[in-house]
């Protein structure tokens, strides 16, 4: 596995990434209205990824396949991390918010945890920071990480 920054050509490649993962692990934990929410802001948002003045964008690459992407804003909050199906459980998540997290400044990286990824951000040394929030549907779990406890 390799790990590189965003280039423009990826976009199709990632946002069909972001769809499928998507599709199989998060919307089903969403009601109608947090999936149609999810669907309108986040495959749109992956383009605000490409802009290197806002986001450090990343992704995962195996025989020349991206198979997990993500991206930091603002050196301290996690936007996304998304792996294949056929990627997860083989260490490509925690490589991916690695990476992201070395390029953090501050005292501790940040995110909002979709309800299925909340055991693999512990695992991985993040918190629940408050209990479950929603925002038009969209289920999350507000979660920090002190950057002196990288795992």
């Amino acid at each position: 596995m390799q790990i590189r920054a965003l280039e423009s050509a990826d976009l199709q490649s990632i946002s069909k990434l972001v769809s499928d993962v998507s599709n199989m692990d998060i919307l089903p934990h969403f009601c109608r209205q947090g999936k149609s929410e999810f669907i309108s802001r986040v495959i749109p948002d992956l383009e605000a990824t490409m802009n290197p003045a806002l986001f450090k964008s990343i992704v995962a690459t195996e025989l020349d396949q991206i198979i997990g992407f993500g991206a930091i804003r603002e050196q301290n909050y996690i936007t996304h991390v998304f792996v294949s199906k056929n990627a997860q459980g083989k260490g490509v998540g925690k490589a991916l918010v690695n990476k992201l997290v070395s390029f953090a400044d501050g005292k501790q990286v940040s995110l909002r945890a979709s309800i299925n990824a909340r055991s693999f951000y512990e695992a991985i040394g993040f918190s629940a920071t408050e209990p479950e929030g929603r925002f038009n549907g969209i289920r999350f779990i507000p979660m920090s990480m002190p950057l002196d406890k990288v795992k």
